[in-house]
């Protein structure tokens, strides 16, 4: 039988951990370039060059900058996602509280990641369908809870579930998006307080913020 030398194997484990390392670096590295100078006008040699990497090793690990892009983007995704599924194992008391939970979750979110909401709004970023992918991952699930709130009653009847899912996220996303780039405007608690009582305004019946 034939077995691997433990020098070979720490050889392994090294370069293992060096690749991780390299990729974390990358995505650091693209995170913080695309959010500062825009992603059309980052190209994967700046990355690259900024990682302390060769552009080669940059297109071994993402293929291509859309690729790298994609990456960050979906690392975002679900670290949002996992947030508003740990909200979910706390049903809210009431469906108000609930529209709060959910609103808290996206603002402070938005709040700590100002650069991922950068590169999510950046025009590169909407013409490459990047945005896109990731509206309607956020619609499908909001789609779903209002089918639940019309079976449940709690959402009024004519509320069509696919237009107001996306309705709902496309001002969340909009709002998000120009008070992360004005956060001086507006505190992150009277965001999410209006954004409540916006949502809470049309769909729901009997319902108060």
């Amino acid at each position: 039988m034939n077995s691997i030398h433990p020098n070979a194997a720490l050889a392994l484990n090294a370069r293992d951990r060096s690749r991780i390392e390299t990729r974390r670096r990358l995505l650091e590295t693209g995170l913080e370039l695309f959010a500062r100078q825009g992603v059309a006008d980052t190209r994967a040699s700046d990355v690259a060059t900024a990682a302390g990497v060769a552009v080669g090793t940059l297109y071994l690990h993402f293929k291509d900058k859309q690729g790298l892009l994609r990456a960050i983007m979906r690392e975002g995704v679900e670290e949002l996602m996992g947030a508003l599924q740990r909200m979910a194992l706390s049903p809210a008391p009431d469906p108000a509280a609930a529209v709060r939970a959910h609103t808290e979750v996206l603002v402070r979110f938005a709040e700590s990641h100002t650069g991922l909401c950068r590169i999510l709004f950046d025009p590169e970023s909407v013409r490459k369908n990047v945005s896109t992918e990731i509206t309607e991952h956020l619609a499908a699930m909001l789609e779903l809870r209002v089918r639940e709130g019309i079976a449940d009653g709690i959402i009024v009847p004519g509320i069509d579930p696919v237009v107001a899912a996306h309705g709902v996220v496309g001002m969340l996303l909009q709002v998000l998006d120009w008070w992360t780039r004005n956060p001086g405007i507006a505190t992150a608690d009277s965001v999410i307080e209006t954004l409540t009582r916006l949502r809470l305004s049309g769909p729901y019946q009997g319902s108060e913020a």
